[in-house]
């Protein structure tokens, strides 16, 4: 293999980074985090396992930076399409459109997210020091707040009249979330073939039991 050559100019460095990050991403969406190794992740990029040395210090930091530009991707997408003028309860229901909507676009992502997410209980129990690892557990905690501060102000307008623990119902409400998720993500046709389920009806089901879920003490 022919090495990419190296660019001094302004941004070169990043761009190598990002260049890296895209190669490894495409890597792990064909063949999966557990039959992917730093040399295909060099080979894909043209680049030698040392120049990936320079970035990564290992094939878990290098497979959290790809997760952590899927995290901020999604972010953006739910901060794009969510109206915090809204209440509280219409904020939550526009944020679950926003997760269903970016992952039905990016069913790729949502099965990276899956795996790494066995991946993020070890880090943590293995107390990883990965700088990008470290990121993704950072960005992780963003979005979560996210969703508990927009139920807190559900809560105070009244939007939201559910008298739950808050953390129980929107623990319930996400995992069933997820469960849909895998199952238009992964299993698409088979729904339809076997069940006659439509992934649009689907998703507007979920999404009125989520909304159900928040006002069912009113």
């Amino acid at each position: 293999m022919s090495e990419m050559k190296f660019s001094k100019k302004p941004g070169a460095k990043e761009k190598r980074y990002e260049h890296i990050i895209d190669a490894a991403e495409e890597v792990l969406i064909e063949q999966g985090y557990e039959n992917s190794t730093f040399n295909d992740f060099a080979e894909k990029a043209n680049y030698n396992k040392r120049t990936l040395y320079l970035y990564f210090p290992d094939k878990d930091d290098l497979f959290a930076a790809v997760i952590m530009r899927i995290l901020s991707r999604l972010s953006e997408h739910v901060e794009s399409n969510i109206d915090t003028s809204k209440s509280g309860l219409d904020t939550i229901i526009d944020m679950v459109r926003a997760y269903f909507s970016f992952f039905y676009i990016n069913k790729a992502y949502y099965k990276l997210l899956w795996s790494y997410e066995d991946k993020y209980f070890l880090f943590a129990e293995n107390r990883h020091e990965s700088a990008n690892i470290n990121k993704t557990y950072h960005i992780r905690r963003k979005n979560i707040e996210l969703i508990s501060d927009t139920y807190q102000r559900g809560l105070k307008d009244k939007s939201i009249t559910v008298k739950q623990d808050p953390n129980l119902v929107i623990t319930l409400s996400w995992s069933q979330t997820l469960g849909v998720l895998q199952l238009i993500t992964r299993a698409e046709n088979m729904l339809m073939k076997n069940y006659n389920v439509n992934t649009d009806k689907l998703i507007e089901e979920q999404i009125k039991q989520v909304k159900m879920k928040l006002t069912e003490d009113a």
